[in-house]
């Protein structure tokens, strides 16, 4: 009897058991490209790119500086620039919120000749563990036409927050709205490089 049952349960063995050739096993997949800046001994940022974002370092002096662009491939339109500056003690220029605030004030009033805003409305970033600010203006000749062309743009929000002890950051966001689910994701985005500690 248990030589008769045997063959049969080698058979059904063959027949079910799995095979270990054939169709390799699927691959993790690959990371895409991004780009990382260090502005600092300790401050290191990660930009990485994704399937709707193309990202690219314009100017970059490590442990002084990196700008870097972040635009779409698709879908919802803009132009964002990035300018990672260190603000270590020995260099500091961006190390207390009044002179943040001025920077920004500063930096933002060449744009007024040609927006509707007749004056730099400053507006705290919504980050409790550091301080920022940020203006929006909105350029007059695309108003008057209507509608933007291809790379134009309505808005822009300009701003500057502290990300950590040793570094500042500055942005310039060009988009068509300042109040969809996109652009709000955008500027969570920009407030997601505030490290622990800021202030």
């Amino acid at each position: 009897m248990t030589r008769k049952i045997q063959p049969l349960i080698t058979l059904v063995i063959f027949l079910f058991a799995k095979p270990c050739f054939g169709k390799p096993a699927a691959q993790p997949p690959t990371p895409r490209a991004g780009v990382e800046v260090r502005t600092s001994m300790s401050d290191v940022f990660k930009i990485p790119e994704t399937d709707q974002w193309n990202v690219k370092v314009e100017r970059q002096l490590t442990l002084r500086f990196a700008d870097v662009r972040v635009d779409d491939k698709k879908g919802y339109k803009f132009s964002l620039m990035l300018y990672f500056k260190a603000d270590t003690p020995d260099i500091a220029q961006f190390d207390t919120p009044s002179q943040m605030k001025a920077a920004v004030r500063r930096s933002s009033e060449k744009y007024l000749p040609s927006t509707v805003e007749k004056s730099i409305v400053l507006h705290l970033v919504p980050v409790y563990t550091t301080y920022g600010y940020y203006t929006v203006l909105t350029d007059a000749k695309v108003v008057n036409r209507g509608s933007a062309h291809e790379r134009d743009f309505k808005h822009i929000t300009r701003g500057m927050l502290r990300v950590s002890k040793d570094t500042a950051l500055g942005f310039s966001l060009m988009t068509n709205d300042v109040d969809s689910a996109e652009y709000m994701n955008l500027m969570n985005y920009i407030y997601g490089f505030v490290k622990a500690g800021s202030k």
